[in-house]
């Protein structure tokens, strides 16, 4: 789940490099929107907020891009970072088809120990929408 940041023909014209005035801008307003995201993302273990890095700074059709978020420059791959950004709906959990036992195997808190389940059912979660509220919020303290 990454932001994108494009920079249009009419920055691009007076833009010379990253290195100069508008580029040291540009990085200064993709770390406060990487800061955000993390203040904002959910923290449970830690491993969403660990992969929220910005993108190589690149030339493209578009113009001058780059990328803030979860796993940036992965094309379509999101895993968690998406779900926790725009939520699921209730939904049944099975083993992967490699998986050998056919069951799930996890340490279930209510249980106060390990559990094994052919399938579990997902209550569904809503969407906490860290990407963003830390891109409004970045783009806010930049100006």
């Amino acid at each position: 789940m990454a932001t994108h940041v494009i920079l249009y023909e009419p920055v691009i014209e007076f833009m010379r490099s990253w290195e100069g005035d508008i580029g040291r801008s540009v990085q200064g307003l993709c770390r406060r929107i990487m800061n955000f995201q993390k203040l904002y993302v959910p923290k449970k273990t830690g491993r969403t907020m660990a992969s929220i890095q910005i993108g190589s700074l690149r030339r493209d059709a578009l113009g001058l891009t780059t990328q803030v978020g979860a796993n940036p420059g992965l094309g379509d791959f999101m895993g968690v970072a998406y779900w926790q950004e725009v939520g699921t709906r209730p939904h049944v959990i099975v083993p992967r088809s490699d998986n050998r036992r056919g069951y799930l195997v996890f340490f279930w808190a209510r249980a106060g120990r390990v559990v094994y389940r052919k399938r579990v059912f997902h209550p569904g979660n809503r969407g906490v929408h860290w990407a963003v509220r830390g891109m409004e919020s970045g783009m806010a303290a930049w100006g």
